[in-house]
Protein backbone atom coordinates (compact mmCIF):
# COMPACT_ATOMS: atom_id res chain seq x y z
CA UNK A 1 0.00 0.00 0.00
CA UNK A 2 1.29 3.21 -1.10
CA UNK A 3 2.05 6.23 1.79
CA UNK A 4 -0.54 8.18 0.44
CA UNK A 5 -3.28 4.85 -0.04
CA UNK A 6 -2.73 4.86 4.22
CA UNK A 7 -2.80 8.40 4.76
CA UNK A 8 -6.30 8.23 2.97
CA UNK A 9 -7.36 5.05 5.19
CA UNK A 10 -6.28 6.87 8.40
CA UNK A 11 -8.28 9.73 7.46
CA UNK A 12 -11.13 7.75 6.42
CA UNK A 13 -11.60 6.20 9.73
CA UNK A 14 -11.52 9.81 11.22
CA UNK A 15 -14.74 10.97 9.51
CA UNK A 16 -17.25 10.08 12.21
CA UNK A 17 -16.95 13.82 13.20
CA UNK A 18 -16.66 16.62 10.18
CA UNK A 19 -14.02 17.48 8.54
CA UNK A 20 -12.24 20.87 6.95
CA UNK A 21 -9.61 20.73 4.26
CA UNK A 22 -8.32 23.91 4.04
CA UNK A 23 -5.60 26.49 2.64
CA UNK A 24 -5.52 29.52 4.58
CA UNK A 25 -4.89 31.66 1.76
CA UNK A 26 -7.58 30.32 -0.77
CA UNK A 27 -10.82 33.11 -0.58
CA UNK A 28 -12.85 29.97 -1.00
CA UNK A 29 -11.17 28.77 2.38
CA UNK A 30 -12.03 32.12 4.19
CA UNK A 31 -15.11 33.02 3.26
CA UNK A 32 -16.23 29.24 4.94
CA UNK A 33 -13.42 30.12 7.74
CA UNK A 34 -15.58 33.43 8.50
CA UNK A 35 -19.18 31.69 8.31
CA UNK A 36 -17.82 28.92 10.77
CA UNK A 37 -16.54 31.36 12.89
CA UNK A 38 -19.53 33.46 13.03
CA UNK A 39 -21.80 30.20 13.85
CA UNK A 40 -19.79 29.11 16.49
CA UNK A 41 -20.02 32.96 18.32
CA UNK A 42 -23.61 32.99 17.61
CA UNK A 43 -26.00 33.33 19.95
CA UNK A 44 -28.34 30.45 18.89
CA UNK A 45 -26.30 27.61 20.04
CA UNK A 46 -24.20 25.88 16.83
CA UNK A 47 -25.29 22.36 16.26
CA UNK A 48 -22.84 19.13 17.93
CA UNK A 49 -21.35 18.70 14.53
CA UNK A 50 -20.32 22.25 14.37
CA UNK A 51 -18.53 22.45 17.42
CA UNK A 52 -17.26 19.22 16.44
CA UNK A 53 -15.28 20.12 13.46
CA UNK A 54 -11.40 19.60 12.26
CA UNK A 55 -9.03 21.04 10.40
CA UNK A 56 -6.67 19.66 8.02
CA UNK A 57 -3.94 21.79 6.22
CA UNK A 58 -4.26 21.14 2.54
CA UNK A 59 -0.76 22.89 1.09
CA UNK A 60 -1.63 24.26 -2.19
CA UNK A 61 1.49 26.16 -2.27
CA UNK A 62 3.17 22.65 -2.73
CA UNK A 63 0.65 21.17 -4.41
CA UNK A 64 -1.09 18.84 -2.28
CA UNK A 65 -4.22 18.82 -3.62
CA UNK A 66 -3.01 17.60 -6.11
CA UNK A 67 -1.31 14.49 -4.87
CA UNK A 68 -3.53 11.00 -5.03
CA UNK A 69 -4.82 10.55 -1.66
CA UNK A 70 -6.46 14.12 -1.77
CA UNK A 71 -7.93 13.90 -5.68
CA UNK A 72 -9.48 10.80 -3.87
CA UNK A 73 -10.90 12.94 -1.31
CA UNK A 74 -11.85 15.92 -3.97
CA UNK A 75 -11.47 14.87 -7.71
CA UNK A 76 -11.49 18.74 -8.46
CA UNK A 77 -8.32 19.39 -6.81
CA UNK A 78 -9.61 22.21 -4.23
CA UNK A 79 -10.17 23.64 -1.18
CA UNK A 80 -12.16 23.56 0.52
CA UNK A 81 -13.66 20.09 1.26
CA UNK A 82 -15.72 18.48 4.08
CA UNK A 83 -15.75 15.06 4.59
CA UNK A 84 -18.38 13.87 7.05
CA UNK A 85 -19.42 10.51 7.80
CA UNK A 86 -23.01 11.50 7.80
CA UNK A 87 -22.99 12.66 4.37
CA UNK A 88 -23.56 10.97 1.07
CA UNK A 89 -20.21 11.99 -0.34
CA UNK A 90 -17.73 14.75 0.84
CA UNK A 91 -18.78 18.31 0.11
CA UNK A 92 -15.91 19.69 -2.74
CA UNK A 93 -17.15 23.16 -3.43
CA UNK A 94 -17.32 25.77 -0.94
CA UNK A 95 -20.69 27.11 -1.81
CA UNK A 96 -22.40 23.22 -0.58
CA UNK A 97 -20.04 24.25 2.49
CA UNK A 98 -21.44 27.17 3.31
CA UNK A 99 -24.86 25.83 2.97
CA UNK A 100 -24.14 23.01 5.47
CA UNK A 101 -22.59 25.23 7.94
CA UNK A 102 -26.13 27.67 7.93
CA UNK A 103 -28.06 24.43 8.19
CA UNK A 104 -26.06 24.10 11.44
CA UNK A 105 -26.72 27.81 12.36
CA UNK A 106 -30.12 28.99 10.68
CA UNK A 107 -29.68 32.51 11.99
CA UNK A 108 -26.48 33.25 9.12
CA UNK A 109 -29.06 32.75 6.53
CA UNK A 110 -32.07 34.86 7.83
CA UNK A 111 -35.35 34.02 5.58
CA UNK A 112 -36.13 37.48 5.21
CA UNK A 113 -33.44 37.76 3.18
CA UNK A 114 -32.54 34.05 2.34
CA UNK A 115 -33.54 34.78 -1.52
CA UNK A 116 -31.32 38.11 -1.80
CA UNK A 117 -28.54 36.07 -0.21
CA UNK A 118 -28.22 33.07 -2.19
CA UNK A 119 -28.58 35.05 -5.12
CA UNK A 120 -25.38 36.69 -4.77
CA UNK A 121 -23.96 34.03 -3.04
CA UNK A 122 -24.19 32.06 -6.47
CA UNK A 123 -23.04 34.76 -8.58
CA UNK A 124 -19.42 35.13 -6.17
CA UNK A 125 -19.05 32.11 -5.82
CA UNK A 126 -19.29 31.66 -10.24
CA UNK A 127 -16.99 34.13 -10.30
CA UNK A 128 -14.46 33.15 -8.46
CA UNK A 129 -14.74 29.50 -9.94
CA UNK A 130 -14.51 30.72 -13.50
CA UNK A 131 -11.98 32.70 -12.99
CA UNK A 132 -9.64 31.07 -10.83
CA UNK A 133 -6.55 30.05 -12.61
CA UNK A 134 -5.73 26.82 -13.89
CA UNK A 135 -2.67 24.90 -12.36
CA UNK A 136 -0.04 24.41 -15.07
CA UNK A 137 1.60 21.89 -12.62
CA UNK A 138 -1.38 18.99 -13.76
CA UNK A 139 0.34 18.70 -16.83
CA UNK A 140 4.42 18.76 -15.79
CA UNK A 141 2.56 15.65 -13.16
CA UNK A 142 1.29 13.43 -16.08
CA UNK A 143 4.65 13.74 -17.59
CA UNK A 144 6.23 11.64 -14.64
CA UNK A 145 5.84 7.88 -15.67
CA UNK A 146 6.28 6.97 -11.96
CA UNK A 147 2.82 8.04 -10.78
CA UNK A 148 0.37 5.36 -10.17
CA UNK A 149 -2.29 4.46 -12.82
CA UNK A 150 -5.19 5.70 -10.07
CA UNK A 151 -3.16 8.40 -9.62
CA UNK A 152 -2.56 9.73 -13.19
CA UNK A 153 -6.72 9.08 -13.88
CA UNK A 154 -7.14 11.61 -10.89
CA UNK A 155 -4.78 14.17 -12.62
CA UNK A 156 -6.18 13.65 -16.03
CA UNK A 157 -10.35 14.61 -14.89
CA UNK A 158 -8.22 17.26 -13.00
CA UNK A 159 -6.94 19.04 -16.49
CA UNK A 160 -10.30 18.26 -18.36
CA UNK A 161 -11.59 20.22 -15.54
CA UNK A 162 -9.53 23.22 -16.09
CA UNK A 163 -9.95 23.08 -19.76
CA UNK A 164 -13.67 23.04 -19.28
CA UNK A 165 -13.39 26.22 -17.10
CA UNK A 166 -10.94 28.36 -19.85
CA UNK A 167 -13.22 27.33 -22.56
CA UNK A 168 -15.73 29.24 -20.08
CA UNK A 169 -13.81 31.91 -19.53
CA UNK A 170 -13.28 33.02 -22.90
CA UNK A 171 -17.01 32.32 -23.45
CA UNK A 172 -17.37 34.98 -20.70
CA UNK A 173 -14.99 37.41 -22.32
CA UNK A 174 -16.21 37.29 -25.81
CA UNK A 175 -19.47 37.88 -24.26
CA UNK A 176 -18.06 41.15 -22.84
CA UNK A 177 -17.88 39.79 -18.83
CA UNK A 178 -14.89 39.90 -16.80
CA UNK A 179 -13.67 39.41 -13.44
CA UNK A 180 -13.05 42.67 -13.15
CA UNK A 181 -16.71 43.77 -14.13
CA UNK A 182 -18.45 41.00 -12.53
CA UNK A 183 -16.42 42.19 -8.76
CA UNK A 184 -18.05 45.25 -9.32
CA UNK A 185 -21.10 44.42 -10.12
CA UNK A 186 -21.58 42.48 -6.52
CA UNK A 187 -19.43 44.95 -4.57
CA UNK A 188 -22.36 47.70 -5.34
CA UNK A 189 -24.72 45.60 -5.05
CA UNK A 190 -23.72 44.90 -1.78
CA UNK A 191 -23.47 48.62 -0.91
CA UNK A 192 -27.03 48.97 -1.96
CA UNK A 193 -28.14 46.28 0.71
CA UNK A 194 -25.97 48.72 3.60
CA UNK A 195 -27.70 51.25 2.64
CA UNK A 196 -30.96 50.07 2.61
CA UNK A 197 -30.66 48.16 5.94
CA UNK A 198 -27.36 48.67 7.73
CA UNK A 199 -28.45 52.09 9.26
CA UNK A 200 -24.92 52.73 9.71
CA UNK A 201 -24.56 49.62 11.74
CA UNK A 202 -21.69 47.08 11.24
CA UNK A 203 -23.28 44.41 9.40
CA UNK A 204 -25.07 44.91 5.75
CA UNK A 205 -28.78 43.51 6.81
CA UNK A 206 -28.01 45.73 10.38
CA UNK A 207 -27.34 44.84 14.13
CA UNK A 208 -30.48 43.61 14.82
CA UNK A 209 -30.18 40.96 11.90
CA UNK A 210 -26.46 40.59 13.07
CA UNK A 211 -23.87 38.72 11.02
CA UNK A 212 -24.97 36.72 8.20
CA UNK A 213 -23.09 34.52 5.36
CA UNK A 214 -23.22 37.62 3.22
CA UNK A 215 -20.65 38.91 5.61
CA UNK A 216 -18.81 36.32 5.77
CA UNK A 217 -18.12 36.42 2.27
CA UNK A 218 -17.52 39.82 1.70
CA UNK A 219 -15.37 40.66 4.11
CA UNK A 220 -12.74 38.02 2.88
CA UNK A 221 -13.32 38.99 -0.80
CA UNK A 222 -12.53 42.85 -0.59
CA UNK A 223 -9.72 41.89 1.50
CA UNK A 224 -8.23 39.85 -1.43
CA UNK A 225 -8.61 42.64 -3.90
CA UNK A 226 -6.94 45.04 -1.57
CA UNK A 227 -4.16 42.47 -1.00
CA UNK A 228 -3.71 42.04 -4.75
CA UNK A 229 -3.45 45.92 -5.39
CA UNK A 230 -6.89 46.52 -6.72
CA UNK A 231 -8.61 48.03 -3.53
CA UNK A 232 -9.23 50.78 -6.18
CA UNK A 233 -12.08 48.87 -7.38
CA UNK A 234 -13.49 48.43 -3.58
CA UNK A 235 -16.05 51.62 -2.83
CA UNK A 236 -15.03 53.12 0.50
CA UNK A 237 -17.82 52.24 2.31
CA UNK A 238 -16.65 48.72 1.78
CA UNK A 239 -13.23 49.17 2.38
CA UNK A 240 -14.22 50.97 6.14
CA UNK A 241 -17.29 48.11 6.89
CA UNK A 242 -14.50 45.29 5.83
CA UNK A 243 -12.01 46.77 8.04
CA UNK A 244 -13.71 47.22 11.06
CA UNK A 245 -14.95 43.67 10.90
CA UNK A 246 -11.45 42.34 10.70
CA UNK A 247 -11.01 44.40 13.73
CA UNK A 248 -13.53 42.34 15.63
CA UNK A 249 -13.43 39.68 17.92
CA UNK A 250 -14.95 37.16 15.25
CA UNK A 251 -12.58 38.80 11.94
CA UNK A 252 -9.55 38.59 13.97
CA UNK A 253 -10.37 34.61 14.65
CA UNK A 254 -11.44 33.89 11.39
CA UNK A 255 -8.49 35.72 9.07
CA UNK A 256 -5.97 34.98 11.66
CA UNK A 257 -4.68 38.59 11.76
CA UNK A 258 -3.26 37.21 8.27
CA UNK A 259 -3.18 38.66 5.06
CA UNK A 260 -4.90 36.73 2.22
CA UNK A 261 -1.86 36.44 0.23
CA UNK A 262 0.84 34.09 1.54
CA UNK A 263 4.41 36.07 1.95
CA UNK A 264 8.00 34.72 3.87
CA UNK A 265 7.31 36.60 6.96
CA UNK A 266 4.46 34.58 8.23
CA UNK A 267 6.55 32.04 8.33
CA UNK A 268 6.48 28.49 6.65
CA UNK A 269 2.97 27.53 5.52
CA UNK A 270 2.73 24.55 7.23
CA UNK A 271 3.47 26.02 10.58
CA UNK A 272 0.25 28.27 10.68
CA UNK A 273 -2.38 27.56 13.21
CA UNK A 274 -6.03 27.15 11.27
Amino acid sequence: MSPGSRLLKKLTRRQADPCLFTYPFSVQSLVVHFAIVFALRAKQRPSRELTQLGFRLVNVDRNENLREWYLKVNPYGRVPTLTYSALPSPLTDALSIVYWICDQCPSLLPKAHQTEICRLLTQLHEALDRYGAANPTVDDLLTNHDITPTHRKALEYKRDCQRKQRELVSQNLSDGQSMTANSVSFMNEIVELRNKYSKGGTWIFGDKVGPTVLDAHVVPFVTRLEDIGLDDLVPDQLRKYAGKIKKLPQGKEAMGQRPTVWDASLGPIDEIRL
